[in-house]
Parts: C-alpha cells; sequence; structure tokens
C-alpha cells in the first residue's frame, strides 16, 4: 500500500470522521429506503438481541415499521446466520454468502484439524446436512441425524462447538421465529441456505473479501485496515491482499493519530460542523462494536459504561454524533418510560432533544402502551 512520497494525504479531523461515520449509518437524516437497501447500506446489522435491529432500522430509516423488517425475513430477503465474529447478523440475502465465505472459513479450518482426525470429512458432513435441514430444523435434530448416520464422531465435550463446524460447512441460517421482535430464544430452527437463496451459491474467497471490504468502507469509512479486520472478525493479515488489490481505486487519508485511512472515491464525508440530531442506538448497534479505534463514537472516558464485564454493550443516545449516555425501558402493559442516564449534564437544548426523540421511540417500543415518557437522569 505505499503511494509516492510527494502525494499529500489529508488529515480528517475527529469530527470529520464522525459526520462521515453518520452520513454513512442514515444518522444524520432518516432515508427513504426500502429495508433490504437499508441493511445493504450500513453492511449487516447486529441480531444478537431480538429488537436489537429494529431499533437500529427505525433510527435511521424514515416511517419504518416493525412488519417491513419481519416480512423481509419471512420472504428470505433478509438472512440471520453466525457471520462476523461469529454472532448473529442480518445480512440481505444477495450478501449472504459473500460474508459466510468472508467470515465463516475460519471456522471450518479450525474445525477441520480437530475433526478430520477422528473420522468426519467435512464435505460429508455438509451433504448430510443440507439434505436433511431442507425445511427448518432444530439444531438437536440435525445433530442426531448426523450422528445416526456417521456415529459417535461428534463428542458431547464440545457440543456448542460441533454446531459452528455443522454449520458453517452447511451454511445453515436460522428461521423463523429467530429475527422476530419478541423472541428471546436462542434455539430457533436452521434451514440450509441454498434452500432459500438463489443465486450461484459461494462465491470465490477474493469475491467475498472483496465484497466485505467495500460494504465496510461504504457503511463505515473511512477505516484503517486495523477497522476493517475488525467488523469481520479476521485477522489483518488476511484483508491486507484484498485492501492492497482495491487501494489504487480508494481514496487515503489520515487520521489525527497519522492512521491510514482508506475510503470510497465518491463517499460522503461532511464538513465537521455539519448539524447532527439526537440519534438512540440499540444493544450490540454495529456501530459500536465495528472499529478499532472507537474514538470517532464514544469518548474513551465512557466507554466503561457502555462495554459491561458480562459482554453486553448497553444501548446508547448520540449528542452531537456522540455517545452520551445509555437507556433502557421500564414497561408494563399500561406503560412504556425510556430511561437514560447521560454520562454527563445535559445542555438544555440538547436535553430537550433526548425527551423529543425518546418520546418518539417509546412510543415505537410501546405501541399499545397508554402511557409513555422519557426519564432522563
Amino acid at each position: 500500500m505505499k503511494r509516492a512520497a510527494t502525494e499529500k494525504v489529508a488529515t480528517l479531523t475527529l469530527r470529520e470522521l464522525n459526520r462521515a461515520m453518520l452520513a454513512r449509518q442514515l444518522l444524520l437524516e432518516r432515508a427513504k429506503v426500502d429495508i433490504v437497501t437499508a441493511i445493504e447500506r450500513l453492511a449487516a446489522l447486529q441480531a444478537q438481541w431480538s429488537p436489537s435491529p429494529y431499533i437500529a432500522l427505525w433510527s435511521r430509516v424514515a416511517d419504518f415499521r416493525r412488519a417491513q423488517l419481519w416480512s423481509a425475513i419471512e420472504r428470505h430477503r433478509v438472512i440471520r446466520a453466525r457471520l462476523m465474529r461469529g454472532t448473529l447478523h442480518l445480512v440481505s440475502a444477495r450478501d449472504f454468502y459473500a460474508y459466510a465465505v468472508a467470515t465463516q472459513d475460519l471456522q471450518r479450518g479450525a474445525w477441520n484439524r480437530l475433526q478430520v482426525a477422528k473420522g468426519v470429512e467435512p464435505e460429508r458432513v455438509a451433504g448430510l446436512a443440507v439434505a436433511f435441514a431442507r425445511t427448518p430444523r432444530a439444531k438437536a435434530e440435525v445433530i442426531a441425524h448426523l450422528r445416526e448416520r456417521l456415529g459417535d464422531v461428534f463428542n458431547e465435550r464440545y457440543a456448542w462447538l460441533v454446531w459452528r463446524f455443522v454449520s458453517a460447512h452447511a451454511d445453515l441460517v436460522s428461521a423463523p421465529p429467530g429475527g422476530r421482535w419478541d423472541y428471546g430464544g436462542t434455539d430457533a430452527p436452521y434451514v440450509a441456505a441454498r434452500h432459500w437463496i438463489g443465486g450461484d451459491g459461494r462465491p470465490s474467497e477474493d469475491q467475498a473479501l472483496e465484497l466485505l471490504v467495500r460494504r465496510c468502507l461504504a457503511a463505515f469509512g473511512p477505516v484503517t485496515l486495523a477497522d476493517i479486520a475488525k467488523f469481520a472478525g479476521q485477522v489483518p493479515a488476511r484483508i491486507r491482499p484484498t485492501l492492497d488489490r482495491l487501494a489504487p481505486s480508494l481514496r487515503r487519508f489520515s487520521d489525527e493519530q497519522g492512521r491510514t485511512l482508506f475510503d470510497l472515491p465518491r463517499a460522503p464525508r461532511p464538513d465537521g460542523d455539519t448539524r447532527a440530531p439526537v440519534r438512540f442506538l440499540p444493544r450490540y448497534d454495529e456501530l459500536l462494536i465495528s472499529y478499532q479505534h472507537r474514538d470517532r463514537v464514544i469518548a474513551p472516558r465512557h466507554r466503561p459504561g457502555i462495554y459491561a464485564k458480562n459482554a453486553i454493550i448497553e444501548a446508547v443516545v448520540l449528542v452531537d454524533g456522540f455517545a452520551a449516555g445509555t437507556w433502557g425501558l421500564d414497561s408494563s402493559k399500561t406503560e412504556a418510560v425510556l430511561r437514560v442516564a447521560p454520562f454527563a449534564r445535559l445542555a438544555s437544548r440538547d436535553r430537550n432533544a433526548v425527551i423529543d426523540e425518546g418520546e418518539r421511540l417509546a412510543r415505537f417500543l410501546g405501541p399499545d402502551a397508554k402511557t409513555t415518557g422519557v426519564r432522563v437522569g
């Protein structure tokens, strides 16, 4: 990734990086786009917590309704699967196989080394699982089906990792009710992707990594190599050859720490003084996870309040584009009240904006509640 020594590289300030991030993430202004387009523009949506992608889209898409996302999932236009960093994400059906190749192959390789020696041939496992999971099947049913035909080669000691091995090799994806707003379980049935998704199946690794890098640049850029690797859940060495190949067609910048940033040439990079409205992000929002260097969204002094020791990433409210506090919901059959805990005292104008946007979110979260409100502090 070398350029001529005489070439000048512009330095982007922290606020310029923040505004670029907000523009890519549809957080400067809600976008008037369909759900599949929104998810592709955002690269992927975290789906570890069932309501998370719904809240994420509510904050980003104009006039969003829960039924829009659920319909896209039911119609197999949006796919729920373990992808980046081995966690549940929603991606478009068009992008699924590329993300699967780019993120699951390391899982495949690790399990090949452990299981092949015990007589488990990955191709045989994949063939049996794909044939069995033509319709949604429970995890236990899939594993039992494989044990009946392969014997006790799948030992109980690593039961959860065995499932990762099977699901990665067979491209098993989560089926409804997984992905539904109110489904909190972890045992949704699974189906082989090839029975739900058309097209040519798995692309080459080069094609898959190129799509992943381009999606990351479009959704989070300008970014460093380390940021792309963080988003993908991969080591930088696996991403570097793809970035090297794309580099001549990319813009190059520097941040205030001197790190090299890459970006798509025509991607939006608003002025640092661009107004940023108050926005609420859900738990595990991809924006809170996908950067190696997170100063553009969260000040270092506030990170302990967001990244809990029990691996929960708290829901966040953005004020002037940066994390300004956490939030939660107190709800009952008749009431939906947002609790906002600011990291510091909010200016009167910001506090009012938080309450106004919070009221709208409370009505979205509790559509049948007779009383909605916001408590700040």
